[in-house]
């Protein structure tokens, strides 16, 4: 059985190595291609040679590739688990996100600037002390209180795997507080290799686990690798170069630097728990009003229609961030064009890239995902119509550099009343689970509408006090 075993271990190996030279030939040639076109050279010469850019298409690339690994994946992972064992995970992950916000307060978003690397330590030290008071806090609800929990929100399908959120929570709190000063150190490399390590892990665990009937415990087990993968590769870095630097944590210095970024737990914090609430309450409403087979067809609906477009949201939304503050610091008056000619060139994407693998969805996924997804397909039509309008308009929402931040919140809150509005009106006409969820999409569109409204508002506001001024 050794014998086996080594021999198994070796051919492992031996054809990850040689999917490592395929892969670094096959990147060799097409840099070399894209090298002998004079604009595509002079486009890769600038962003290499700009640590903004670089950075952006370091940490993009490795985002792009752990999607990359999800999608290809799916097809297998659809066909070892069924479309409630989805959604148990589905309902898993909103409660541990929705729980995941408190882990820190919020304050591994100040982890970048401290000037003083003595700061920033001790800011790290607080975080990491905040976390296990949190996990505590939420071991005595998971002990004392679940059936409390359970019955409230009518989490049934997740009681048995409760526990698990504990591990979850502590797993994503501690990679987040090691990424952010990751992030801090431009470790961007680094960072790349732990989300594709989560993309494969994650991927890899739900599979031998499905072979294994597992059921949604294998699920739950993937979904814990894809968030805290990684965290042994960033600490032992870390370790490694502020080891000396660990001395210089004390209590009174903490409690110096909470004091100094009290604005995190503060505002932050509130604005990310309505936020996550906002993003997480269908999967937990669907669940409440039908049952997790219908939250598993919306998960997988879900991922199809968002993660075609979710790199290039994210790299728009830095993009217009940074011209957007540019001219904000110079004044411009070409802000509100700015604006206007961003939302025109992100319809311009969003409806080709996401509007028509939507309309192909129900004809295309019982091939894909197997015969038990059919209704999936049908589920992605509504919920298309809503992420076109997130695609469109997130990555231009940027209210609080034209000072109008508290505007954005009462926007957030008025969208969380407003789906849980959406989906107690279909539980009253006890509406099937297609028509809630255009409803829902109903909702989302509005307010994204109603945001577009308000940011060219703010601009406007914004471009008159200037011109006082």
């Amino acid at each position: 059985m050794r014998d086996l075993h080594g021999i198994g271990s070796f051919e492992s190996e031996q054809m990850i190595t040689d999917q490592q030279k395929l892969t670094t030939r096959l990147l060799s040639h097409l840099i070399l291609v894209m090298k002998r076109n004079p604009y595509v050279s002079r486009a890769i010469g600038h962003i290499l040679n700009n640590s903004l850019y670089k950075g952006v298409l370091i940490l993009g690339s490795g985002t792009a590739v752990a999607q990359l690994i999800g999608i290809a994946t799916m097809p297998i992972i659809t066909r070892l688990y069924t479309p409630s064992d989805l959604g148990v995970l589905a309902v898993y992950s909103s409660v541990l996100a929705i729980f995941g916000i408190g882990a820190t307060l919020r304050y591994e978003f100040a982890s970048t600037l401290p000037e003083k690397n003595e700061d920033a330590i001790n800011l790290f030290g607080l975080c990491l002390i905040l976390l296990c008071i949190t996990t505590v806090g939420f071991a005595l609800i998971l002990l004392f209180g679940r059936d409390l929990l359970i019955n409230s929100f009518d989490l049934d399908s997740i009681e048995q795997y409760t526990w698990f959120l504990l591990i979850g929570f502590f797993g994503m709190g501690l990679y987040t507080v090691l990424n952010y000063w990751a992030i801090r150190q431009r470790d961007y490399r680094r960072i790349t290799y732990t989300k594709i390590n989560q993309g494969a892990g994650g991927s890899l665990c739900k599979i031998l686990l499905g072979i294994f009937f597992f059921g949604p415990v294998g699920l739950i087990i993937g979904h814990i690798v894809s968030q805290i993968a990684g965290i042994t590769t960033l600490a032992r870095a870390m370790w490694k170069k502020e080891r000396e630097n660990f001395k210089a944590i004390s209590l009174s210095r903490m409690t110096s630097v909470a004091k100094t970024y009290k604005s995190f737990p503060v505002f932050n914090f509130p604005a990310s728990v309505v936020n996550t609430l906002a993003l997480q309450l269908p999967p937990l409403m669907l669940l409440a009003l039908y049952d997790s087979q219908v939250v598993g067809f919306y998960a997988l609906a879900n991922m199809l229609v968002v993660l075609p477009g979710s790199l290039i949201s994210g790299s728009m939304g830095q993009a217009y961030f940074g011209e957007a503050s540019k001219m904000v610091r110079e004044r411009s008056r070409e802000l509100r064009s700015l604006y206007v000619r961003t939302l025109k060139h992100l319809s311009i994407i969003a409806v080709p890239l996401i509007g028509i693998p939507a309309l192909c969805a129900p004809f295309v996924i019982p091939f894909i995902f197997g015969e038990a997804w059919v209704e999936t397909g049908w589920y992605c039509w509504p919920l298309a119509l809503t992420v076109i309008l997130k695609f469109i308009v997130s990555p231009t929402s940027k209210m609080d550099i034209y000072g109008y931040n508290h505007w954005k919140l009462i926007w957030d809150v008025a969208r969380v009343v407003g789906i849980l509005t959406g989906f107690y009106i279909s539980q009253l006409l006890t509406l099937p689970a297609i028509s809630t969820l255009a409803i829902y999409s109903f909702v989302m569109i509005s307010m994204y509408v109603i945001l577009v409204v308000l940011e060219l508002r703010a601009i406007d506001n914004f471009t008159k006090k200037q011109r006082v001024n």
